[in-house]
């Protein structure tokens, strides 16, 4: 659980190691969140928290999951697909899935809170070669004592980040890493009154 210098509840990510390549990339991995032994309430979750939203912010290498195979044969045209192993091949680069929890372009379902609520965001990256900037308009968030409005995250990096927020309305909240971005790593939260 937390440390003594930590928030009341810290984020744990698993993955599989059976192959490592294969099983991250079909999918298998994920988050747990553990609470301090009596910070939490009856379901578990923090007492000194409102909400919380858990975003995986991981580019899926469709190239190396166990189901590329099978991917491909349901695409509209299989036989325009081509199987590559070069990074630096086009159609490799073309099934690099840039997602926040698996959903791109905005598809993610709009984490929404109130003004004021007590906000935790638990953050974690994946194990692919990738560095991400997840960034919040409109609200800022503290994380390690600092406040900001990005956080810094690496490979299988996990990161709290506790928002209050008073600035209401629907924001963007994305990777300020602009490939990341334009290949479809962003959303928007929206805050209530």
């Amino acid at each position: 659980g937390p440390t003594e210098h930590e928030t009341s509840s810290a984020i744990w990510m698993y993955h599989s190691h059976v192959d490592e390549n294969q099983d991250v990339n079909a999918g298998l991995i994920g988050p747990m969140v553990i609470t301090r032994r009596g910070a939490a309430k009856p379901d578990g979750s923090p007492k000194d928290v409102d909400r919380e939203f858990v975003v995986g912010f991981i580019e899926m290498d469709e190239n190396l999951s166990w189901h590329f195979d099978e991917s491909i044969a349901m695409a509209a045209q299989p036989k325009t697909v081509r199987k590559v192993e070069n990074f630096a091949d086009p159609d490799y680069v073309v099934n690099l899935k840039e997602s926040m929890n698996g959903f791109i372009y905005g598809h993610l379902p709009s984490p929404t809170m109130k003004k004021g609520e007590r906000v935790r965001w638990y953050l974690f990256g994946s194990t692919n070669f990738e560095m991400h900037a997840p960034h919040w308009h409109g609200n800022s968030v503290v994380i390690n004592h600092m406040r900001s409005d990005v956080a810094a995250l690496n490979p299988m990096e996990m990161v709290i980040a506790d928002m209050t927020p008073d600035n209401v309305g629907t924001w963007l909240f994305h990777c300020h890493i602009s490939f990341h971005f334009t290949e479809g790593m962003g959303t928007r939260y929206t805050v209530t009154e």
